[in-house]
């Protein structure tokens, strides 16, 4: 079966209950009595309130002093075809570790799921070998290698950078280089499920960006503007149908925004009348804080804010304390709404099926991914493992980071940790697209040394 292109065809029709109690029981678990909303928390979201840079650069303003401005370099076409080059390279071990976690088995579905899992991060809280929770997936994994279909791994991610102005800063708003390595590592991974399924294997990014508009404050035209960019990379990435970057809003159901208002007063009272879910909702609130948008475009005072956001207001002007906690109460008042979206909307309504079926694939049989921890959903490592490269961080959250070595690494990082450490910017000349910060191994300090330093 032939994918169609990423926003090719007319939408699904509309499928699935309409029904809030249906809904509440959705694909979390048939038969409670309420809805158990899984909060999409991921830690590294919230990495900024542990960063020292932040602290440093609080004491720095505080002190008189500013967010230092990064220095800028161009780089021409031939350059940044051999940085593509050398994300290839960083990413062969990866590759090679599939090839023989697969080949460690005969039967087809241990291979593709050996290697699934091999290319996966968090598989304990995935529960990755509990026969329980990896029923369904186990089950459709038999199908596509009895039937010879081929392997679909569709996950809700990305298609924007969060507006956190110390995350992804004045240069970031459009995909680089930290999209590039997570785009090439799951092109890893559907060349090697090729390579032991003849039936061939995709990688759909389904975007979700352009579904929090209203509660977490992406901009619609940013995040249209970065997926055609992303469609425009890929060719360049040398990427032609292993990932799909799917148009997410093409297949949204027509009563999508009846369905979320409703269902946001719903999440409301299991809030207030389920224990679990306010805890979930608490933790939820937290990570979104350093999601959502803050409305400051000052450097120096987003500096203050969100070290008061991150539990330091000490030293912070009265005004911009007072403006952190009233952004806290509003990401609390907010959090309803993305978690009516995620499970009421993605979930209750079935978008990534609806994904699925309008590229051509097989709704009753794709393989759903994630990039947060969820039991029976595993969750694809979007980077390669080093100081600079923690796995959970994702590309929407972080710029990409070259660390230059006898073998060059890449990763990513905040932008106020750039700054603060002193990276090089380097920019596409011919259009002045930011793509990665640059630096040295022996300017790399991690912790209490880097905070040090940088408030020097």
């Amino acid at each position: 079966m032939r994918a169609r292109s990423p926003g090719g065809g007319a939408a699904a029709p509309t499928r699935g209950p309409t029904d809030l109690a249906e809904l509440g029981e959705g694909r979390e678990g048939r038969g409670a009595a309420a809805p158990r909303y899984q909060s999409a928390v991921t830690q590294p979201a919230a990495a900024l309130a542990k960063a020292p840079e932040l602290l440093a650069a609080k004491h720095r303003v505080l002190s008189g002093g500013r967010l230092p401005a990064a220095s800028v370099r161009f780089a021409g076409p031939a350059e940044i075809d051999g940085f593509l080059g050398e994300l290839d390279l960083a990413i062969r071990p990866f590759e090679d570790s599939l090839r023989k976690a697969g080949a460690r088995h005969g039967d087809r579905a241990a291979q593709l799921k050996a290697i699934i899992k091999k290319a996966s991060i968090q598989t304990s809280k995935t529960r990755f070998d509990d026969p329980r929770d990896m029923a369904e997936f186990d089950a459709r994994l038999e199908r596509v290698a009895r039937t010879g279909e081929p392997v679909v791994l569709a996950m809700p991610e990305g298609g924007g950078k969060v507006p956190v102005p110390l995350k992804t800063g004045r240069f970031g708003r459009g995909p680089d280089f930290a999209e590039f390595l997570g785009l090439k590592m799951r092109a890893a991974l559907a060349r090697v499920l090729r390579e032991f399924h003849p039936g061939g294997a995709h990688v759909v990014v389904v975007p979700d960006t352009c579904l929090h508009t209203r509660d977490m404050g992406f901009s619609a035209d940013e995040t249209r503007s970065h997926i055609e960019q992303l469609w425009r990379d890929l060719p360049r990435l040398g990427i032609r149908d292993e990932v799909i970057v799917a148009d997410t809003l093409a297949y949204r159901p027509a009563d999508w925004e009846r369905v979320i208002e409703r269902s946001v007063a719903e999440v409301v009272a299991s809030i207030a009348e389920d224990e679990a879910v306010r805890e979930a909702a608490s933790a939820q609130s937290k990570s979104l804080m350093f999601i959502k948008e803050c409305g400051l475009s000052d450097e120096d005072e987003a500096v203050l804010f969100y070290a008061a956001v991150a539990g330091h207001p000490d030293g912070i002007p009265a005004g911009l304390a007072a403006q952190a906690k009233a952004f806290q109460a509003a990401t609390d008042e907010a959090t309803p709404l993305y978690m009516a979206i995620n499970h009421h909307g993605i979930r209750g309504l079935g978008l990534i099926e609806r994904v699925v079926d309008g590229l051509g694939f097989s709704s009753a049989s794709y393989l759903r991914a994630s990039v947060h921890a969820k039991p029976g959903c595993p969750r694809p490592a979007l980077s390669v493992f080093h100081s600079l490269a923690p796995v959970a961080l994702l590309p929407m959250h972080a710029l990409g980071v070259r660390v230059i070595d006898e073998a060059p690494r890449w990763g990513l990082s905040f932008d106020v940790v750039g700054r603060m450490r002193g990276w090089q910017a380097v920019c596409e000349a011919t259009t002045g697209r930011f793509l990665f910060y640059e630096t040295t191994q022996e300017g790399v300090e991690m912790g209490g040394a880097a905070a040090e330093r940088a408030a020097a």
